[in-house]
């Protein structure tokens, strides 16, 4: 499976629209436990996505939370319906 790429507009040298293609500038391998292969391949069938685009947007997501929480914040899911919630802890 090869990873996705996206064009994204840039402003050029003369101001005009450009295409810029993201690569990938590195690749890791790495040993995936059960129940994480179990999920990613839900993921994988459930979004669309290809391994690659699942795990850099997992990296991309906990860099984010762990940015905030490392800032004080905390890290909430709340039901639309209830409007209960549930502060998420990542131990």
């Amino acid at each position: 499976m090869g990873s996705r790429t996206q064009l994204q507009p840039r402003a050029g040298a003369d101001n005009e629209s450009v295409e810029t293609e993201e690569y990938v500038i590195n690749r890791i391998t790495v040993g995936i436990i059960p129940k994480v292969w179990t999920d990613l391949q839900k993921l994988i069938t459930r979004t669309r996505f290809n391994r690659t685009d699942v795990v850099n947007r997992a990296i991309s997501i906990y860099a984010m939370v762990d940015e905030n929480i490392r800032n004080g914040n905390e890290m909430v899911f709340r039901d639309p319906k209830t409007g209960k919630e549930r502060i998420v802890e990542i131990v």
